[in-house]
């Protein structure tokens, strides 16, 4: 199970990945004596607690400040047990100056309060920068929220929110394990901890990683009742009509099965060759439908032949695109042999057992000699009057409707309709908005969902960007000075940066235009001297006896909207920085998260066109007709051009999460479209006949499998997780869609517009046989009887074959 959210959500070879391995060795953290959270290159391993007032009064009462401090003397108390020794947080949290590091805790000092009662505290900030008596800076907006207000006229604070971070060191893997260990006490110290007072949210680092997987492990049992539905659903599809002993009532099973057989092949496949990753049911209800409309008469090989000459070429045009379109389809293309094999040996089954007069459900049973009318003479005249089964109950209603779609009237409300439809289409699409909160991610009721966001709504945690030069340069030169400085100024000026905040070692020194130092050695002195004064930079310089060998200095972002344009922002960090022509990284914990989300839109377009290039070739391969091809094509575009509106309409946005499912719905798109243009082409007579003939064929299989698909992913509606609802979400409305274009717009266009290409069908031996009988019989005046023959049987073959087209209607 992979629950690891770098490796679910961020990019593979992400920028920010390897910026973060190279900047790990070279400034490493020193958690034992010099911490400092804002240094850090990770998110770390931490408890984090917020704190809310009950009654929305102020953080700055006696009442609160005492129950706080209470809090916060328990939380240090809280022990774990690791071989066999007894640990407090004291005894793993990381330090500064032989102290455990707490962010938020100058709320405890009574420096604090008493700077803001004798009105000095604006003294003691810049920037937004508390320095305390250790001379520590601490972002008060980070610590009181972001509608923090400290009024000199009447002395106090107003916030009604507090944030304390208990950060753990790192370092070892028993350190990590360690640390891992009192997540989980603190974890199950506040899940049982109430406070009349104050209200406790909270989070550890792994919080996300734990909701998600509790998520996914919940909603498994939804999934799992999805295939039961679906083998319910199918069978009565299946068998809606006649004799319970004569229904194809198994085949649902089957089809089903086959499919999860699918699902399994390609899961262990990918497992066997090193892809660590995680379709449908549409084939068997046309593979089904082929073999309703086949010569019940003939033996079961060549009914056989017959349903997969008619089906076999439009599932495998759909099976082979979403194949080639995904690039690693091994779970479809296993889902098309089992389907193929199991499914299409279930139909034989049937068959034999029909004609042997067995029953369907107990195969060791006989039938009454009159539940079937195969076995009734071929030529008896009663046999016309006898009325078949219709197999698939829905087609007669449906067929009603539809052609109604036809007529003249028909055809112009139609053509309305779907105007206004790609009016609608085009203004949702271009509304569509991306990004994503990582709250999402998380069930409703979750606790780091309420800690999410309680931190988007009250806290404004901007990130800070760390400018790391990873190589010696002379820094005692003014001209490099002027190159750094002009680089912090352009950074400023960028459209979502702090124009503020400005953690810098070299500003603090005040070096100027001015050469003060003419020789590096007096230069590394200087540094040396100010790190020791100021010993909260000496993990953001690293020094050998004659080089500077890496430093670094802070911005921050002004702004965090969720979404691409703080991927652009980042990209246009990193592209300052290379114009610079320094050896300087630009880096945050969280430009991996912004990476994926500027990656989301490019991937989707990347990967339609890649499934617009495999449709075009591998129709063209079994329909070589461009005008066919272009018809599958547009009526893609715009089914998932109508996807994105709806779903914009529906309050979604593109993420990584719906761009998934957005590259999926690419398959389905392409299915609904090769079934009807396919069906189209093979059939016979005017345009508006064989758009007819297309929904005859094709119409009932596709509702059933785009039914059968929703009642699948019913359950998933009600899903804790995000990802299963906002996936029932894109299969409902693609579904939807897909049968509204294939039964609806698609026929119409074709009626008007469709291609002229001619279908020939290959003949059966039998006819072939028949055919050349008669060319040679007709041929001969030397054979009158054998000729005479051949005549009489005429007339009862063409019967036959009224009588074959009767029971197909």
């Amino acid at each position: 199970m992979i629950t690891d959210t770098n490796k679910l959500f961020i990019p593979i070879d992400s920028q920010a990945i390897r910026d973060h391995l190279k900047i790990k060795d070279l400034l490493p953290i020193n958690y034992l004596d010099s911490y400092y959270s804002h240094q850090d290159i990770d998110f770390g391993i931490f408890g984090d607690v917020l704190f809310r007032v009950y009654d929305q009064s102020m953080i700055a009462r006696q009442v609160v400040q005492e129950e706080i401090y209470r809090i916060h003397e328990l939380v240090q108390n809280v022990n774990i047990t690791y071989n066999n020794l007894t640990l407090n947080y004291s005894h793993i949290c990381a330090k500064r100056s032989q102290t455990c590091v707490v962010d938020g805790d100058i709320y405890l000092q009574k420096t604090f309060w008493q700077r803001i009662s004798d009105k000095s505290i604006y003294s003691y900030i810049n920037n937004g920068l508390y320095i305390d008596d250790d001379g520590v800076p601490h972002m008060l907006s980070v610590i009181f929220g972001h509608n923090l207000i400290i009024s000199n006229e009447t002395d106090t604070m107003y916030s009604n929110v507090l944030r304390f971070r208990f950060n753990i060191r790192q370092g070892t893997d028993d350190e990590i394990l360690i640390g891992r260990l009192w997540e989980q006490a603190f974890l199950e110290f506040f899940h049982h901890f109430k406070s009349t007072i104050v209200q406790c949210i909270y989070s550890v680092s792994t919080s996300i990683d734990q909701e998600l997987n509790s998520n996914i492990i919940l909603d498994t049992k939804l999934v799992t009742g999805t295939f039961v539905l679906m083998i319910i659903f199918a069978t009565i599809l299946l068998s809606w009509r006649g004799p319970l002993s004569t229904s194809p009532a198994f085949l649902g099973g089957v089809g089903v099965l086959a499919t999860c057989l699918g699902l399994i092949s390609g899961f262990g496949f990918c497992s066997l060759i090193g892809i660590p990753m995680c379709v449908g049911i549409d084939d068997m209800f046309i593979i089904y439908s082929a073999f309703c409309q086949s010569n019940c008469r003939e033996t079961t090989p060549k009914r056989l032949a017959r349903t997969f000459r008619a089906c076999g070429a439009s599932i495998t045009i759909t099976s082979l695109t979403d194949i080639l379109a995904f690039l690693i389809g091994f779970s479809i293309a296993f889902c098309y042999l089992y389907q193929i094999m199991l499914f299409g040996s279930g139909v034989a089954l049937y068959n034999r057992c029909i004609n042997a007069n067995c029953n369907t459900l107990l195969f060791c049973l006989k039938n009454s000699p009159h539940s079937l009318e195969e076995k009734q003479p071929p030529h008896n005249k009663h046999r016309r009057s006898i009325k078949p089964r219709n197999c698939l109950p829905i087609k007669d209603m449906l067929m009603r409707i539809v052609k109604s779609f036809f007529s003249p009237v028909g055809r112009t409300i139609v053509l309305v309709v779907y105007i206004v439809y790609i009016v609608a289409t085009f203004y949702g699409a271009s509304q569509m908005k991306n990004g994503m909160k990582l709250g999402q991610l998380l069930a409703d009721k979750s606790y780091a969902k309420t800690y999410l966001d309680t931190i988007d709504k009250e806290f404004r945690l901007y990130p800070l960007v760390q400018f790391i030069i990873y190589k010696p340069i002379p820094y005692w030169r003014n001209d490099y000075i002027k190159r750094i400085e002009m680089l912090i100024d352009q950074a400023k000026k960028l459209n979502g940066m702090d124009k503020q905040l400005e953690i810098s070692w070299l500003k603090l020194m005040n070096i100027n235009s001015n050469d003060i130092h003419k020789n590096q050695t007096s230069y590394i002195e200087t540094v040396r001297g100010f790190t020791n004064l100021l010993p909260i930079f000496q993990n953001d310089i690293v020094m050998n006896h004659t080089h500077i060998v890496a430093s670094r200095f802070y911005l921050q972002f002004g702004r965090v909207c969720y979404n691409s344009s703080d991927g652009q922002l980042v990209n246009e960090l990193r592209s300052l920085v290379k114009q610079s022509q320094l050896p300087i990284i630009v880096y945050s914990n969280l430009f991996k998260f912004y990476e994926q989300m500027y990656e989301v839109f490019p991937n989707i377009v990347q990967s339609f066109i890649i499934a617009v290039e495999a449709m075009y070739i591998v129709t063209l391969l079994f329909i070589p007709d461009l005008q066919s091809v272009i018809c599958i094509i547009s009526t893609m575009i715009m089914m998932l051009t109508g996807l994105i509106a709806i779903l914009h309409y529906w309050n979604m946005t593109i993420s990584s999460v719906t761009m998934v499912e957005l590259i999926m719905s690419i398959g389905f798109c392409a299915d609904f479209c090769v079934h009807i243009v396919y069906a189209f082409l093979t059939s016979k007579g005017t345009r508006n006949q064989r758009a007819i003939a297309a929904i005859s064929h094709m119409g009932v299989p596709i509702f059933c499998a785009s039914s059968s698909t929703i009642v699948g992913v019913f359950f998933l509606a009600f899903a804790q997780s995000y990802l299963f609802r906002t996936f029932f979400k894109t299969i409902f409305v693609i579904m939807c869609l897909g049968t509204v274009h294939a039964l609806c717009f698609l026929p119409v266009f074709l009626s008007f517009c469709g291609p002229q290409w001619q279908y020939h069908e290959l003949e059966t031996d039998d006819e072939h046989d028949y055919r050349i009988k008669t060319v040679s019989t007709s041929n001969t005046d030397k054979l009158p009887n054998d000729h005479l023959l051949t005549t009489k049987q005429q007339p009862s073959l063409e019967g036959d074959d009224e009588l074959e087209q009767e029971e197909k209607t």
